[in-house]
């Protein structure tokens, strides 16, 4: 029921990649003394990966949103970043992470709340 409300979808796709992004940094730590590894990384969340096409921008105008692209791209993927791992710069992604899981799961929340308190059921 709830997959087909946009928001829940935004927020399930947000909680998706925070998982993603927090494997990649576990995989990085735990490599950081294998030689000749490379950190990796995960391209940042693209509301457009997962937005459904009712909340895609749509222009009204020859010319209007023009610096902005409006077509979904490849998806979440692992790139590497051909730089050795920084044990510092990854526990400070894996807080940043943490903190934009939690931000998805009070959307959810949120949401939820309201459509709840929407249909009398609290």
């Amino acid at each position: 029921m709830f997959e087909n409300i946009g928001i829940f979808r935004v927020a399930s796709g947000m909680i998706s990649h925070a998982t993603a992004q927090q494997k990649v940094t576990a995989l990085n730590i735990s490599n950081a003394e294998t030689p000749g590894y490379t950190a990796k990384a995960l391209k940042n969340f693209d509301i457009s990966d997962r937005a459904p096409r009712e909340m895609a921008m749509r222009s009204s105008r020859q010319g209007h949103l023009s610096s902005f692209t409006t077509l979904p791209s490849q998806g979440a993927r692992t790139l590497d970043t051909k730089a050795p791992v920084d044990l510092e710069t990854e526990l400070l992604t894996s807080a940043q992470i943490e903190g934009d899981h939690q931000r998805a799961v009070g959307i959810y929340r949120s949401t939820l709340g309201i459509l709840r308190s929407s249909l009398g059921k609290m």
